[in-house]
């Protein structure tokens, strides 16, 4: 079974929205919501890459915001992404 492209991408960008503030909350991060929609959006994008999409994704979301939000890049923006990347697996696969 193929899975569309697109239809993956949104997968990231939606849990990436619903995920990353949870963890900003767990760890008192300042943020703006457009601030996770925009680093939601630019993983979305990078997924699209073929071969490296994952990672690209990956560094994308960290990249945004560290560059909007300003915090201390670990614990709470990367560990924040890495968990919404975590629980984005069960979903794939289900796919």
């Amino acid at each position: 079974m193929i899975v569309d492209p697109i239809f993956v991408a949104a997968i990231y960008a939606v849990a990436g929205v619903v995920l990353i503030p949870v963890g900003f909350a767990v760890f008192k991060t300042q943020y703006q919501f457009l601030d996770v929609v925009l680093a939601a959006l630019a993983g979305g994008a990078a997924s699209l890459i073929p071969t490296v999409g994952g990672i690209a994704s990956y560094a994308a979301m960290v990249v945004v915001l560290y560059w909007r939000v300003g915090q201390s890049l670990f614990p709470d923006i990367i560990i924040s992404v890495g968990v919404a990347r975590l629980a984005m697996v069960p979903i794939l696969l289900l796919l």
